[in-house]
């Protein structure tokens, strides 16, 4: 007799319904005229939920935005979640406590109430994730794109992650001119925000974009992993020239690197960074030792891969700050790596003091595996590798490190660096170019004791062509810079 009772409050309040706009969970005998399918996006959200809860080892307590007929919320308690649904229209919320007492052994519950209001009134990990399908784009029409970004930027200080299907401004509908042109800007309160999957709805031939957000966790391919930091750009000198097109995050002892490929203009370049990384890391020269590929993958909109994270920091940070490190140790250590990239038929294009990691003991380790490849050219003036790597030589031996825009230093004659490095380009310099190559480097650094002193006054026109044509290009440069600066 209760079990009728229930089913007949349940048919009466799902009559009285003025859309069913989902499933009505556990009976698709009156989810005939549903309005949405919700099995495609349910599927994303479990993965997404056993992902996050092997990170937080128990089970996650969940907030359902604008629950309708309860069909996510109840969908989640079945699969052990604490869940609560909130909806400002009080007859879905009388479906969904009509299937909660149905479903008595979930810990689930449901109450009217305005989104604005529960986000409001949060406190700080009160849930670990939130749902928000499809509810925002109400918002942004009523009270503007700014006001929705600032809440949703103080709920993404409160909760672990949320999943939000987010409406697009090409629908055709009365609200849609009133939404960001990107979806995206409405999580920018987020460090790390993953379109999952695309969905259709009932209201146009439009998909919408369904994310995942956190400032604590990333989600790629199922998995989840904590990350402590995250970066815009790769170094100091970065400066957005990536145009917030790759995002790195470090965590538990991990780097994941991601890349958007929205940008038309960055879209060549960034795949193939990913690319030339993932070929690298999945079958690096044999003796080379590189970080383990965890995971990779790409779709249409985005590029991705985990990696292991060496110890040590970026040698221009060590410049940058004043601290030492020993040159002739990292100049050693990294002509090693290059001489084994080349041994294989490989070449850096982008050496430089941001690319280097020096650890506790200061070996030196040669990273940003995307700029490795067969072509053995610099990603920028002067090209050649050989002359490039001499720019290097000069940074690292004075410890000074100009910003590269316009372009780098100027810095490749081998007459201005110290003793000793001075004697070790000469060794080199008066070879022909086709002898060069970074074996031929390493081992005549290697004997760098053993050569002997170069004389001021050796090929003195030369020296003194080189170095006026180096300052005259480094009054150009600061000149441009302080221009910039203006």
């Amino acid at each position: 007799m209760k079990i009728r009772g229930q089913n007949e409050v349940l048919e009466k309040s799902v009559a009285a319904l003025p859309e069913v706009y989902q499933p009505i969970f556990g009976h698709p005998k009156l989810s005939a005229a549903v309005s949405r399918p919700c099995k495609d996006r349910m599927a994303q959200i479990s993965h997404t939920y056993k992902a996050l809860e092997v990170q937080l080892r128990r089970p996650l307590r969940v907030l359902d935005l604008g629950c309708a007929q309860g069909f996510f919320s109840l969908g989640l308690a079945k699969r052990g979640a604490i869940v609560h649904g909130v909806d400002n229209l009080g007859a879905n919320i009388a479906v969904c406590q009509a299937l909660a007492e149905e479903h008595s052994g979930f810990e689930i519950s449901f109450e009217v109430a305005h989104i604005e209001n529960v986000l409001q009134n949060l406190k700080l990990d009160q849930y670990d994730l939130v749902l928000g399908l499809s509810v925002f784009h109400h918002l942004v029409f009523q009270s503007g794109a700014e006001y929705v970004e600032q809440l949703i930027e103080k709920l993404a200080d409160t909760i672990t992650a949320g999943i939000f299907e987010l409406a697009i401004p090409d629908e055709p509908l009365y609200w849609a001119q009133s939404q960001p042109a990107d979806p995206r800007q409405l999580l920018r309160g987020f460090a790390f925000v993953h379109e999952l999957s695309r969905h259709s709805t009932h209201l146009s031939t439009h998909s919408r974009p369904l994310y995942f957000a956190s400032k604590r966790f990333w989600y790629l391919g199922a998995q989840a992993g904590r990350f402590d930091s995250f970066q815009q750009d790769s170094h100091v000198f970065a400066q957005g020239v990536h145009n917030r097109t790759r995002l790195y995050y470090f965590g538990e002892g991990l780097i994941v690197k991601y890349f958007r490929l929205d940008d038309e203009a960055l879209l060549a370049p960034n795949l193939e960074e990913y690319s030339n990384e993932v070929r690298f890391l999945r079958n690096p020269p044999a003796g080379y030792h590189a970080p383990k590929l965890v995971l990779h993958r790409k779709n249409e909109n985005a590029a991705w891969l985990v990696r292991e994270q060496l110890p040590g920091d970026l040698l221009v940070n060590l410049i940058l700050a004043g601290r030492p490190y020993n040159s002739r140790r990292i100049l050693q250590d990294v002509l090693a790596q290059l001489a084994a990239l080349e041994k294989a038929g490989l070449y850096h294009n982008d050496v430089r003091t941001w690319n280097i990691l020096v650890d506790e003991q200061g070996k030196a380790t040669l990273i940003d595996y995307g700029s490795i490849s067969g072509e053995p050219k610099d990603c920028q003036w002067p090209g050649d590798i050989i002359l490039s790597f001499l720019i290097f030589v000069h940074e690292v031996t004075k410890g000074r490190v100009e910003p590269p825009s316009p372009m780098r230093s100027p810095k490749i004659s081998p007459f201005d660096l110290a003793a000793p490095y001075r004697k070790w380009a000469v060794a080199f310099w008066s070879r022909p170019p086709s002898d060069w190559n970074f074996s031929f480097l390493g081992d005549t650094l290697e004997r760098l004791d053993e050569l002997p002193e170069s004389s001021p006054e050796e090929n003195h026109s030369t020296q003194r062509w080189m170095r006026a044509m180096e300052e005259a290009l480094d009054v150009q440069q600061s000149f441009v810079r302080n221009l910039r600066g203006q």
